[in-house]
């Protein structure tokens, strides 16, 4: 029986092992790649182009279809790169991301989505290393996860059906969520123009419980000031019908943030809320309007707040 199993155990091992060496061999020249995750290969390009001290926005999809970074650039003199990509790779991942770009002198603005997973989706972290290898840092290796996520694409590729119907919200989101709907600063703005979808998605009703991120990034924030890189706290912006449905959960969660986390919080979580009409196409994606809303809410928090505006002003005298 012993014999069997070490066997069994040699033989699971060695199928691993050539799984992931094969998916090393045949990874994809991803440099060319227009999918959604491939984006952070251009936000970290212009992270590496900045020499000097930069502003760095850090946080899920709230951030990428919210926030004029150009705006903020021209308002205060300073480089800014928006590193919003996707709430769903969770703060462990947007943490390590942060560490491994952070330099001495940077200002970073955290705005993070509610409740966000510290862990994050397992699939969706791997794809994104697939575009950017230093991404593989930002996450450890789950030979579980990896065993269960081949038998997961394995049978989606056997259910598909080759004769779909055309589906208009998949074109849509087929033009929304590419590599290309990004501008140079990090921020989506192909959809700035198009019409939204007639409903929100990721309607929820959220439920209390001390949320572990706020630890995390009190070591984070430990981290940043002995890199000399100061780092502020920003509630992010939400959809006004779903903040009426959870603004109870919300304060409690506030309640913690404020009592617990170190690192200075810049408003309130009702200052980012608007109304339903001001976003696209969910409960955290700003449209056209919103995005412009948001963004000069956003400037005349960082012009009242002293220390924000003195940290500002170091960066501009570098350049």
């Amino acid at each position: 029986m012993k014999k069997f199993i070490y066997s069994f155990l040699a033989f699971s091992i060695l199928v691993v092992a050539l799984y992931a060496l094969l998916v090393i061999i045949y990874l994809p020249k991803n440099s060319s790649s227009n999918d959604y995750l491939s984006a952070i290969i251009d936000k970290h390009n212009r992270i590496n182009e900045i020499k000097g001290p930069k502003v760095i926005f850090a946080g899920g999809s709230n951030l990428a279809f919210g926030l004029n970074s150009e705006t903020v650039q021209q308002e205060f003199s300073v480089p800014v790169v928006n590193l919003g990509l996707h709430a769903r790779l969770g703060l462990d991942f947007l943490i390590n991301e942060l560490k491994s770009t952070i330099k001495k002198g940077d200002v970073v603005f955290l705005s993070i989505e509610y409740l966000l997973s510290v862990d994050g989706d397992y699939k969706l972290k791997c794809e994104t290393s697939k575009y950017l290898m230093e991404a593989k840092s930002y996450y450890s290796y789950d030979v579980r996860e990896e065993i269960m996520m081949n038998i997961d694409n394995t049978r989606k590729a056997i259910k598909k059906d080759k004769n779909e119907k055309f589906d208009s919200t998949i074109i849509l989101e087929n033009l929304v969520y590419s590599r290309k709907s990004f501008n140079k600063f990090g921020d989506v703005t192909v959809h700035l123009n198009i019409t939204p979808p007639k409903s929100l998605r990721d309607r929820e009703n959220l439920t209390y419980h001390y949320w572990d991120g706020i630890d995390k990034l009190n070591n984070f924030y430990n981290y940043a000031q002995s890199k000399n890189v100061e780092v502020f706290f920003l509630y992010p912006c939400y959809s006004e019908v779903e903040y009426k449905k959870n603004k109870a959960v919300i304060n409690r969660i506030s309640e913690d943030i404020s009592r617990n986390l170190n690192i200075e919080v810049l408003n309130t979580p009702s200052d980012f809320v608007f109304s339903d009409s001001l976003f696209f196409d969910t409960v955290y994606h700003l449209n056209k309007q919103g995005r412009e809303e948001r963004t000069r809410k956003l400037i005349a928090l960082l012009k009242n707040n002293l220390k924000v505006q003195n940290r500002l002003i170091a960066i501009k005298s570098v350049y």
